[in-house]
């Protein structure tokens, strides 16, 4: 085969690291999916994304992202819905590389993908979001081959070392899909030729959930809870943590639980449960917080107990003993 060589050679070139757009979730040169229900907030987060990358200022306040120039091609929304958006994120004011194009008719074909391009590099834009797939394409999402040919236009940006992030619907809700990837519209060809997919819920009113169910060049991110603060007027992503694994619960409830033992001076575990059931933003059981006591305080989170009667402890936060 004319490009065939063998492993020595291979193994013999240097290549350099990955870098990302946005740190672990959306890699440099690449094709990243966004996916969700309608009402997850997806259009709010791709702003969030566009002016956080905009200023190189990490996203959430907890991703670290590249400064770059940033294109949104929007087929979904329109200006108005652009403006008061990108208003309530606090962009009103604020003279950014981002750029805008609206209802313009874009489509995956060669004139416009050539088009952007050339736009992207008058412009030193590294970075295109594509609101929505099922807009800017007339195949088939169900049928492989016609994705095939999709994502080979996507490509195109890639190759020209922009990276691409293009939302997608999921399928109505309540038909038992696994995950996210799963419960994304069309064929399941979409998310193999992705380089990362990134999946949002909206499990409460203000509460969303994202999930990373591919990434390319690592290891996927652990499903990670965002508050949304939403008024008229403004609208902000607050960061929760990682909610994959008991370390991170550990990290987000500690926090609270010293408050508590603060306020409180000493509590048992029974009166710390209950108070904790009081609030709305706790979720635990006695078991799970037995678990985290004993973690607490073996690794010096919390000071050693006070044995009370028969068998129960008395918890302290270090700032209660000290007092």
């Amino acid at each position: 085969m004319e490009n065939s060589r063998k492993l020595s050679q291979l193994m013999s070139v240097h290549y350099p690291k990955q870098e990302y757009i946005v740190d672990r979730l959306i890699p440099d040169a690449s094709i990243t999916i966004l996916s969700g229900q309608s009402r997850s907030f997806k259009t709010y987060t791709l702003l969030e994304i566009a002016l956080s990358v905009a200023k190189g200022q990490p996203l959430f306040e907890k991703f670290e992202t590249h400064q770059t120039g940033v294109l949104i091609i929007d087929e979904e929304n329109g200006e108005r819905l652009l403006q008061q958006r990108f208003r309530q994120l606090g962009a009103d004011t604020t003279d950014l590389p981002i750029y805008t194009s609206s209802f313009g008719g874009f489509h995956l074909d060669d004139k416009h993908v050539g088009e952007v391009i050339d736009f992207c590099e008058t412009n030193d834009v590294k970075f295109v979001i594509l609101d929505s797939l099922i807009r800017i394409h007339g195949s088939d999402e169900n049928s492989a081959r016609d994705m095939s040919k999709v994502f080979g236009k996507l490509r195109e940006f890639t190759k020209a070392g922009i990276a691409v992030l293009v939302t997608q619907h999921n399928r109505k809700a309540g038909a038992g899909y696994g995950n996210s990837a799963d419960a994304m519209r069309g064929s399941g060809d979409i998310l193999a030729a992705v380089d990362s997919h990134i999946g949002v819920v909206r499990k409460e009113e203000t509460l969303l959930s994202f999930k990373q169910e591919k990434q390319r060049y690592d290891v996927e991110l652990g499903l990670f809870k965002v508050r949304v603060h939403a008024t008229k007027d403004s609208f902000r992503f607050q960061y929760l943590g990682i909610f994959s694994n008991p370390p991170e619960k550990s990290l987000v409830l500690l926090p609270t639980v010293n408050s508590l033992l603060k306020e409180h001076g000493q509590l048992n575990k029974t009166e710390l449960l209950e108070k904790l059931s009081q609030r709305n933003d706790v979720a635990i059981n006695e078991h799970s917080l037995k678990d985290l006591l004993q973690i607490w305080v073996n690794d010096g989170s919390l000071p050693q107990p006070i044995k009370g009667r028969g068998t129960s402890k008395y918890y302290r936060s270090w700032e209660s003993k000290d007092e």
